[in-house]
């Protein structure tokens, strides 16, 4: 401190011309010298940032060297589609609300978010083809947001764009990177996780293919949170509540870890019989990958009057109206156990049908330590007592426990968005800066963060 009492002298000689007699505590000269000296030095980094920022801009006029236009500075979201709107309704809004200039990019023509007319949202839909995926190639901004996986992977279409520094990945579901084919953010650079325990997984991944390290950002999870105002929305409807029986959701995940796949659809025929109203939900993946499947599966169940299939884009109805949901490794049995409080009962895969999975490298999952926490396991050998294990499960279960586990595992629950806005804007305005802005706004942060720590310091008093 002596240097800055030093100079506060200095600065008090140059300023007063008259003689004076005073005291001044040295606790009080060390406050009011630390805070001169931050002041001094945020004029001295002002006149340095307009100077540097006339220094690096380009003849064209264009904003700076890493940019090269307002546009190319904004934060980008990437969408597949519709399929994944429930994700980036909450950011967008977030935004919008925010006033942050943002671009949506989507491959989807029916995506609810090109219907936005908003001076903050700059919204372009591509093709999905070559010409989209060579477009989005060549998309260049400071930080790009997906959910999307295996952006970059061999194999994929879509490649990881050279021009985006910061490739962001958003979590669609209540799952962890185990549920990921693997490779699926390998490309990634930062990964907005839903809650601590999701570190793990991603972790060993890194390990076991000696991958770089991803920034993780406990953010939360958008989906499951505009889940919950769907859940108000799209509420059961009262004839339905009033029926006498018991409806089972059977939810199974696409390919390999889908319970279809594993068990066939004799349990679903079992519960059938046993006279429960049974709806069938299949991911959308299946759709697009095991079309030859679903007509199989549908064929075993047609002539059951008490099985419905389910193809609504969003899955809130068939949810609000379900006493109990059958499912095997889908991330699904979250959204139906912490949203609705009711329980879930998970057929488990074997580990042959993981290989293809990241889970492959993990000995057991989270998702694996869960599925005893929100209902029950029942393994192939008492598949054929679905019907009657349903019941029991129904009857045994308390709701009250499924707050707890979602708040213990679910980071900022209802306003994720509001953390992952400001962590694309703050990421935005970082990476937008040349190499020679960057230290000086972390000379700026030091020195608001020196007056800050003054301003809590408790008040002094000056002896005369």
């Amino acid at each position: 401190m002596n240097n800055k009492f030093a100079v506060l002298l200095l600065l008090i000689v140059l300023m007063n011309s008259e003689t004076a007699y005073a005291y001044l505590d040295p606790a009080s000269g060390n406050a009011i010298a630390s805070f001169f000296i931050a002041i001094f030095g945020s004029i001295i980094f002002f006149i340095k940032s307009v100077f540097y920022k006339l220094l690096t801009r380009s003849s064209d006029g264009s904003k700076h060297e890493k940019c090269g236009s307002d546009e190319q500075c904004m934060p980008v979201i990437f969408s597949e589609g519709k399929t994944y709107w429930t994700t980036f309704r909450p950011i967008i809004e977030e935004l919008i609300s925010q006033k942050i200039h943002f671009r949506y990019i989507t491959l989807d023509v029916y995506d609810p978010g090109l219907e936005i007319d908003n001076t903050f949202m700059h919204s372009r839909r591509l093709p999905k083809g070559r010409l989209g995926f060579a477009k989005i190639a060549n998309i260049k901004s400071p930080v790009m947001l997906s959910t999307t996986p295996n952006i970059g992977s061999a194999g994929y279409p879509v490649q990881r764009p050279s021009g985006v520094i910061n490739l962001v990945h958003v979590f669609h579901s209540m799952v962890d990177l185990s549920c990921y084919h693997k490779g699926s953010l390998d490309f990634y650079d930062s990964v907005l996780i839903v809650g601590p325990h999701e570190e793990r997984s991603i972790r060993l991944v890194e390990s076991a293919r000696n991958l770089k390290k991803k920034e993780l950002v406990v953010a939360g999870l958008p989906y499951l949170d505009d889940l919950e105002r769907q859940k108000y929305e799209y509420a059961m409807p009262a004839e339905i509540k009033e029926q006498p029986y018991i409806t089972v959701l059977v939810a199974p995940s696409w390919g390999a870890k889908g319970c279809f796949s594993e068990y066939g659809t004799n349990f679903v025929k079992t519960l059938a019989e046993a006279k429960y109203r049974v709806i069938v939900r299949l991911h959308p993946h299946s759709y697009i990958f095991e079309p030859e499947a679903i007509d199989r599966w549908i064929a075993d169940t047609k002539n059951l009057s008490n099985v419905t299939w389910d193809d609504n884009v969003f899955g809130t109805q068939a949810m609000s109206q379900a006493d109990i949901l059958i499912s095997d490794a889908s991330s699904i049995r979250f959204d139906f156990a912490f949203l609705y409080q009711k329980p879930v009962i998970t057929l488990p895969i074997s580990r042959q049908s993981r290989q293809i999975y990241e889970s492959d490298y993990m000995t057991e999952t989270w998702a694996d330590t869960m599925a005893e926490k929100i209902g029950v396991v029942v393994n192939s050998d008492k598949i054929h007592l679905i019907n009657q294990i349903a019941e029991e499960t129904i009857k045994q279960f308390t709701p009250e426990s499924m707050e707890g586990l979602r708040n213990k595992y679910v980071a900022n629950n209802g306003s994720s968005s509001v953390a992952i806005a400001a962590y694309l804007k703050q990421q935005t305005d970082l990476l937008s800066m040349t190499a020679t802005e960057q230290p000086l706004k972390h000379q700026m942060d030091v020195l608001r963060n020196e007056i800050g720590d003054i301003r809590k310091q408790p008040n002094q008093t000056t002896s005369i």
